[in-house]
């Protein structure tokens, strides 16, 4: 949630930017000022269908944080339960992340097309790696007294996962998740950069191709808050998920600070 310092820090920003425009002459073609940049956002807003350019992106985000995210999770599973499939499938996967994002897109778009396919594999393919990362360390840290008492209990693989190694993951799962979702919106653009015929991403491009600083600006900005609010029902999402988790605690103690 928008805290009041986050509330102040962002009027404190704003505040030194009009300053520092005004004070050194800065050129509108350069960096425009917050009421001329409110102004350029009012007219495209308005006039010229920003806002239709949104949901675009935040469709190929979410869709591309999902499937990520869920294939991080399955295959972390099968890694712990299979060890061998680790063995084969760990070489492929770094050098699948270590490659250039901006290099994998233009073959995305050779081989899936200009829609929003490209763009959400792209996101995916980021995505799954932090959380597959991070619940491999999670599965493999838990308290062995658990898994002790799972196996006096006699359950099954499934309700073990479900009651036990699920739970206990949680923490370091969403961990990766809000790494994920961060790297998604990156990705999104990176996608749309490369080829697309509507989203933020694009919207970038055509602010560079005819030199609008303004519109670049109200990308930019646009693709902050969305990254931002994404991040943000992550974390609702974990503080409602682990309540029950000694982290609540601490995390109630630091927002009373």
């Amino acid at each position: 949630m928008i805290t009041l310092r986050t509330a102040v820090s962002l009027l404190v920003f704003i505040a030194a930017w009009w300053l520092a425009v005004a004070l050194f002459g800065v050129p509108e073609y350069l960096v425009p000022s917050p009421p001329a940049l409110a102004s350029k956002f009012w007219f495209l807003a308005t006039q010229a269908g920003l806002f239709g350019h949104v949901p675009v992106t935040l469709i190929e985000i979410v869709a591309g944080f999902v499937i990520g995210a869920a294939i991080g999770i399955v295959m972390a599973v099968l890694f712990v339960r299979l060890p061998l499939l680790e063995i084969v499938l760990d070489p492929l996967i770094i050098f699948m992340q270590t490659a250039p994002k901006i290099a994998i897109a233009p073959l995305l778009l050779l081989w899936l097309g200009l829609g929003a396919t490209p763009k959400v594999v792209l996101v995916a393919i980021v995505v799954f790696f932090p959380v597959l990362s991070n619940m491999i360390s999670a599965l493999r840290s838990i308290d062995p007294n658990l898994l002790a008492l799972a196996k006096i209990l006699r359950m099954n693989g499934w309700s073990r996962l479900w009651r036990i190694e699920l739970p206990q993951a949680l923490p370091l799962l969403f961990t990766g998740m809000k790494v994920g979702v961060t790297l998604a919106v990156t990705a999104a653009v990176i996608g749309e950069l490369m080829g697309a015929r509507a989203g933020l991403g694009y919207l970038l491009s055509l602010g560079q191709e005819t030199a609008d600083i303004g519109l670049v600006l109200v990308s930019v900005i646009l693709l902050s808050l969305l990254g931002y609010a994404l991040f943000l029902a992550v974390d609702y999402a974990e503080r409602r998920m682990l309540r029950w988790h000694e982290s609540a605690a601490a995390r109630e103690r630091l927002a009373l600070e």
